[in-house]
This record gives C-alpha cells, sequence and structure tokens, in this order.
C-alpha cells in the first residue's frame, strides 16, 4: 500500500455553490482545485442531468454562478487579457451558458463588483456590492469621469481612513467605511436601482418564489457594527420597502419563505452569548413570535482541511423547511413543517456540506467514510454516489479509519478519535500528535483530515478529540465564556491521559500537541502549564486577549463576550486567561504559523509570544506567511499550504527522539 504524501492535496477536487434551477430539474456546481505551480485555484462550472456529472467550462479564478433561468447560467469569468484588464478597473463580467444550444457567450458587463444573487425574470437582476460612498461613481458616472475617479482613488491606496470598527475583516481586506449595498440591475435599460440608503449594510438576502418581493436583513451603518439584525421587505413592482422587524435584540442568521409564512432563524444572545445556537421565530404582525424551539447548530461545523468554498445548508420544498444540524461529532438533515413537526430525515457518519432538490429528490454534497467530498442522492434513506471527482486520489493509498475514544465524567463525556500509523506493529511504539480544532464551537468527526492523514502515514498515531466548548452537544456544553484554559485544558490532558491508557504503542516520550486559531489559543495555554509534549506548532493563535480586543476584526465585541470582561475594566481577567501571562513557564519547543493577513488572530500575537521565548533563549521559530489570511490551511494559496505542512512536520521531526 503507497504512503499518503504531504502535498496530495494538489489532487483533491472541493465541490461548492451546489444549486438547483427553479423547475429543480437540472443542478449545477463548482468543482475547484489546487494548482501548484501557478499557486492559485481554478474552477470548473458543472452540471448534473440524469445523474451525469457534466463539465461546462474552466471560469479559471472565478467560482460563482446563478440559474438565470431553467435553461441557462450567468457566472462571472474573463476570457483573455483584455477582459482581465478590464476587471482591474473594477468591471463586472458575466457570461452565459446556453444549456439547450451548448453554448458560450458573453452576456454583459457591470462597471462595479457585483455578486449576482438571483434572476428576477429575463430582465432584472438583484445584486450585491460593497462600497464605499465615493465608489457609487463607478456606475454613476459617465466613462471619462469613472476613469478620473479611478486614477484618484489609486493614489487613496496609500492610505485608510478609519473612523469604525470593524476597520478590516479577514479575507476580504480593508473594510472601513464599505457598505453592502443591494440594487435591481434593468438589463434592458441597463440601469441600477439601489434599493436601500448608501450608508446600510446587507447581510441575508431571499428572494420571494413569484420573484415579486426580495427579503433582507442588515442595518444602518454606525461608528460600532452591530451583531444584531433588522429584517425589510422590498417590492420589486412598487419600489415600495416595508419594515419588518426593527428591535435591536436578535442575530437573524437565516430567512424561510414558507407559504404564506415568513419564518427566521434567530437567536437573542442572552443566555449563551455570541456564540448561542438560535431558534425558529415566526414573523407576526412585525414581532418575531417563537416558532419552534431548537438551539442546535444549523449547518456543518464538522472541521477537515478538503473543504474549499460553500454550499447552501438549508432548502424550502413543498412548505417544508430542511435543513442540516450538527450533532455530537457528525451532521443530520432534519424537516420543520408549518404544524411546527420536526423530523430526523436522515443521519450523515460525516458531514453534509450542501443540500439541494433535484426532480423531487434530495441531493447532498458530504463526506462520508473517509471519502473526500462527493455529490450523493439520497433515496429510501441511502445514499447513492453520484460524483466520482476524487474516485482515483486514494487508489492504493493507506487511509487510517478514525477510532472512537470517549472520556467520561459525571457530568459530561469528551468523545474524540485516534488515527494509526500506516504499516501498525502492535509489538513496536510510535510518536504521537495531538490536533486541535478551532472555533472553539466546531467538532472533530470522523471525516477525511488531510494533515493528520499525513502525519499517521508518516508513523503517528494521531489524536484530537471535542472538548467543553465544542459544537454538537448543545448551548451549555458549548459555553466555556470566562472558562478558556480551565475546563477545556482540563478535558484535553484527561483524553491525552485515556488515549495513552488504551493505546499501549504510544511513545509516552515522543508526544506533540498542535492547533490553530482555537486550537492555536490551547497549543499556547498547554505548552505554558504542562511540559509533557516533546514539541508544540501553535497556528494563527490567540495569545494575548488584551491586545486581540483591538487588532481582530472581531475583537471588539468577541473577546468580551467570550473572557467575560472588557480590557480596561477587567484587565485581570483577560490576563489571566491570556496564554502570554504564562510564557516565562514554557519549557517546550515552540513553532509559530502565522499569516499577516490574518485579521481574525492578528500576527501580533504570535510576535508577541515569540519575542518573549526568543528572549527567554527557547527553541522557538516565527514563520511568517506573506499575503496569506486565517484561511492558510485550508484556503491559502497550494504553495503557501505546503510550505505550512512540510515545516510543522519537520519541526515535529527534529524533537522526535
Amino acid at each position: 500500500m503507497e504512503t499518503l504524501k504531504l502535498n496530495d492535496f494538489l489532487d483533491y477536487k472541493y465541490i461548492s455553490n451546489l444549486k438547483s434551477n427553479d423547475k429543480q430539474n437540472r443542478m449545477a456546481f463548482i468543482s475547484g482545485k489546487a494548482l501548484e505551480e501557478k499557486n492559485e485555484y481554478q474552477f470548473d462550472l458543472c452540471t448534473i442531468e440524469n445523474d451525469k456529472v457534466k463539465k461546462l467550462v474552466n471560469l479559471k479564478k472565478h467560482s460563482s454562478f446563478i440559474w438565470e433561468n431553467d435553461d441557462t447560467l450567468l457566472f462571472a469569468y474573463s476570457k483573455n487579457k483584455t477582459e482581465d484588464k478590464k476587471e482591474k478597473e473594477m468591471f463586472s463580467l458575466f457570461y452565459r451558458y446556453d444549456l439547450k444550444e451548448d453554448k458560450l457567450e458573453k452576456a454583459f458587463e457591470l462597471p462595479m463588483p457585483v455578486q449576482i444573487i438571483k434572476a428576477l425574470g429575463h430582465d432584472k437582476l438583484v445584486l450585491k456590492a460593497q462600497l464605499t460612498a465615493d465608489e457609487h461613481h463607478l456606475y454613476l458616472d459617465q466613462e471619462d469621469t469613472r476613469k478620473a475617479f479611478l486614477k484618484q482613488q489609486k493614489k487613496d491606496k496609500l492610505y485608510e481612513d478609519i473612523t469604525e470598527i470593524p476597520f478590516y475583516s479577514n479575507g476580504n481586506g480593508f473594510i472601513a467605511n464599505k457598505r453592502s449595498q443591494l440594487f435591481i440591475f434593468d438589463k434592458k435599460s441597463n440601469s441600477f436601482d439601489l434599493i436601500v440608503d448608501p450608508d446600510f449594510n446587507v447581510n441575508n438576502v431571499k428572494v420571494s418564489k413569484d420573484l415579486k418581493q426580495v427579503y433582507y436583513t442588515g442595518k444602518q451603518a454606525k461608528h460600532v457594527r452591530s451583531i444584531t439584525t433588522h429584517l425589510y421587505v422590498y417590492d420589486v413592482e412598487t419600489k415600495v420597502t416595508d419594515v419588518l422587524y426593527q428591535k435591536d435584540d436578535y442575530s437573524i442568521a437565516n430567512i424561510f419563505l414558507v407559504g404564506n409564512k415568513v419564518i427566521l432563524e434567530a437567536s437573542d444572545m442572552q443566555k449563551f452569548g455570541l456564540n448561542e445556537d438560535g431558534h425558529f421565530y415566526e414573523l407576526k404582525q412585525k414581532e418575531l413570535v417563537l416558532f419552534k424551539t431548537f438551539g442546535l447548530t444549523i449547518s456543518s461545523s464538522v472541521g477537515t482541511d478538503s473543504r474549499l468554498g460553500g454550499n447552501p445548508s438549508t432548502f424550502v420544498f413543498n412548505d417544508k423547511i430542511y435543513f442540516v444540524k450538527t450533532h455530537d461529532d457528525h451532521t443530520e438533515l432534519m424537516s420543520l413543517d408549518l404544524s411546527k413537526n420536526l423530523e430526523q430525515v436522515f443521519v450523515m457518519d460525516g458531514s453534509i456540506d450542501g443540500i439541494q432538490v433535484l426532480n423531487n429528490e434530495i441531493y447532498l454534497v458530504g463526506f462520508y467514510k473517509q471519502k473526500l467530498q462527493e455529490i450523493y442522492k439520497l433515496t429510501n434513506l441511502k445514499l447513492l454516489q453520484i460524483s466520482r471527482l476524487n474516485s482515483r486520489v486514494f487508489k492504493n493509498k493507506y487511509i487510517a479509519k478514525p477510532k472512537t475514544i470517549i472520556y467520561k465524567e459525571k457530568d459530561h463525556e469528551v468523545k474524540g478519535f485516534i488515527l494509526y500509523p500506516k504499516d501498525f506493529d502492535v509489538n513496536k511504539t510510535y510518536p504521537a500528535i495531538m490536533d486541535i480544532h478551532g472555533g472553539p464551537k466546531t467538532v472533530y468527526g470522523k471525516v477525511f483530515y488531510h494533515e493528520m492523514q499525513y502525519w499517521a502515514n508518516l508513523g503517528y498515531f494521531v489524536f484530537f478529540a471535542n472538548p467543553r466548548g465544542s459544537d454538537g452537544k448543545g448551548n451549555e456544553f458549548a459555553d466555556i465564556r470566562g472558562k478558556y484554559g480551565s475546563i477545556d485544558y482540563d478535558d484535553l490532558m484527561n483524553f491525552t491521559d485515556l488515549v495513552i491508557k488504551k493505546t499501549k504503542q504510544i511513545d509516552v516520550d515522543n508526544i506533540f500537541v498542535t492547533g490553530g486559531s482555537y486550537g492555536g489559543f490551547m497549543t499556547n495555554w498547554i505548552v505554558g502549564h504542562t511540559d509533557r509534549f516533546k514539541a508544540a506548532a501553535t497556528q494563527r493563535s490567540i495569545s494575548n486577549w488584551l491586545s486581540f480586543h483591538g487588532t481582530s476584526d472581531i475583537g471588539f465585541y468577541f473577546s468580551k463576550d467570550q473572557t467575560a470582561g472588557h480590557p480596561t475594566k477587567d484587565t485581570n481577567l483577560l490576563w489571566h486567561q491570556s496564554p502570554i501571562k504564562y510564557a516565562m513557564e514554557v519549557k517546550t519547543p515552540l513553532l509559530f504559523i502565522h499569516s499577516d493577513e490574518d485579521y481574525r488572530c492578528p500576527i501580533e500575537q504570535a510576535m508577541q509570544f515569540y519575542s518573549i521565548l526568543r528572549e527567554k533563549g527557547l527553541e522557538t521559530k516565527l514563520v511568517w506567511f506573506k499575503g496569506e489570511t486565517h484561511e492558510l490551511s485550508r484556503g491559502g494559496k497550494p504553495q503557501a499550504r505546503i510550505k505550512r505542512l512540510k515545516e510543522i512536520t519537520e519541526w515535529f521531526e527534529r524533537f522526535k527522539s
């Protein structure tokens, strides 16, 4: 059996944007792939008809599309260098693919960067655009004036005028003074109708089945961005907007238009804070009335490093809401009808990443049985695999099957897993790596994880768990506000003890630890509180809650919520929960992996901790990734992903005895 190699992820296909047309007799999706030499991802637009997958066109760097009607697809695309130049001048170029005629043609171009949300019949489109107040000149000005504006804007790129927070956003760069705007574009008249105030931020958008109403959530911008949202509806014919809900007490995550009802997934965040899972509410006379208690995550929070892009995790069909929920270490497909009946439709021992309806049957994108993403049809509660994009990737390769290990306490239990090394021999001992997930409100499950499988192929045990703070077991289990580094640390250490007890072949003198984001926080915390690990690698981590508050794109609200304190009013509380407080206690060789465009956990978090350890004389190293974001391990440029995994592996190999 062959060994899975570090750069084998270059052969993986990633499925995103699974969408049916309005008739639900055709389906399309995006298939992505990493290209090492070009150091980028490229994407193919594909369709499914009669359960056959067909590639239509290579979209190069573009990865979005919509159904213009039941037979044609619209997507951003540039065909040549001239069109590439147009995109750099802030135009959006759209092409059309006619499935009946099997024909690709240019559709139109728009004078600003936009995302098409929905086609409103033949002539109109709902558009979304991120614009500053000045950038409305892009579509309002004549060509000469527009060119002059772009020239001036290029000069203005040398600085940022910031009067609000957040001022940047992970993956989106500087967003100070930018607003998420909503337009109706008329293709016949080539005109834009801005349907929100220029100082309004739009969040979720949902179009009614008859295409006459556009529902959206959002809020008027303020100097400090709000975490609650209002609800509006715009009438396409009368061009009138109605305020449906305007109280500042709910974060609205989803809009469902079911029959003649408006159902919302929303959370008031009162009992469990920002991460509190919500319930279903019905809009009645401009009030939110509890429709169905739920309190679990709607979507998959099962982690993997082999996912790129997203898929819809909800749809409405035959007056039922279908949605994915995360339960324990896996996902389940659920339905909710207008009689408030909540039903379990299907249990996926893995991750359902997306769902759609095609010809009255449910299709899903998923990770199943240690396979990479594929598309499946749910028939008689069984999965029928439709796509085989990754069918040959693991041929003759060793893929470890996760073995479940459960640590039990009186009031809770921690589920985790262990992967056995390739060519495992019961009479030998092997080094081990503990991998800690991010979030903290995510979960590890029995799905394929490239880095873990790579280490198992190198001869390591790899173990990983869902301590308190993780998702899948309800709000109380996930709530570790003000307890970071306490109960979660205890769970991980107790789980490690149990893994060692149950797995005699682990060399206890060669156990390593790593993790990213919250997992990086925990790695920092662990090495400040124990020297049981031979070496550690901390990735995109938090080390200092006090500075995180003002530098992270979510810091101004996340740090207060998660630490249960304010940096100026409760300084000692935040400092006590900061790994950097314990930096002088660290004895474990520590590798830092961080990206300078990580605005979620800014690189200064690594710089502070690294500098103290370097000054102290500890074995340490900082690998600074230029131009990468918080998504380095799963969506970073291919060459950077190779460098990252190589650095971590070589660090462990260096200290392995």
